[in-house]
């Protein structure tokens, strides 16, 4: 349902939970939106500019309006478990992303996210113990933006061995 918000133009906050809404209230389905399903979409938007800024700073030369819609969906899902979600650990929650990037998206989607959500695990503490108002406190940007360098390097690598940044000069990174 991430996608289709996304794809509907309704990928903010008050979107996603009138989307989760309708579907509560009006499916066509034979059963009822399963209820962790329900806590993943407002989790989602709870925390969707938290979560999209996490997703943009680890990864700046592939914004998030170029990524792929359905590998972007599939990010905030996982960022959102890796994140605020105290039941489900990193790895768990970036193993499913790849699997099902690996069915849904590109060949070169599952190296990316994994990339991509490793870093986001990496600095888990930090971004998931942010200010209530969504905004990242000083601490909090110092933080990342010392751990930035490496760890997109680490992401743009893992992106390029599957192609996905072949166009970037990753020297020229570091």
């Amino acid at each position: 349902m991430l996608y289709e918000a996304h794809v509907r133009g309704w990928d903010t906050p008050e979107g996603i939970f009138s989307l989760s809404q309708l579907r509560q209230d009006e499916t066509t389905a034979q059963t009822p939106l399963p209820a962790y399903a329900v806590e993943i979409l407002e989790g989602v938007a709870e925390h969707l500019e938290r979560i999209d800024a996490a997703l943009a700073t680890y990864s700046k030369a592939w914004p998030l309006h170029r990524m792929p819609e359905v590998d972007l969906a599939i990010m905030r899902v996982a960022a959102w478990e890796i994140l605020f979600n105290p039941d489900v650990t990193g790895p768990v929650a970036i193993t499913a992303a790849m699997q099902i990037a690996e069915e849904r998206s590109t060949d070169e989607s599952p190296k990316f996210i994994n990339g991509l959500l490793g870093a986001i695990d990496d600095m888990r503490d930090t971004l998931s113990n942010t200010e209530t108002d969504q905004t990242l406190s000083g601490e909090a940007i110092a933080k990342l933006e010392s751990s930035v360098p490496q760890s997109f390097d680490t992401v743009a690598k893992t992106a390029a061995a599957g192609g996905v940044l072949e166009q970037i000069d990753l020297d020229s990174l570091e």
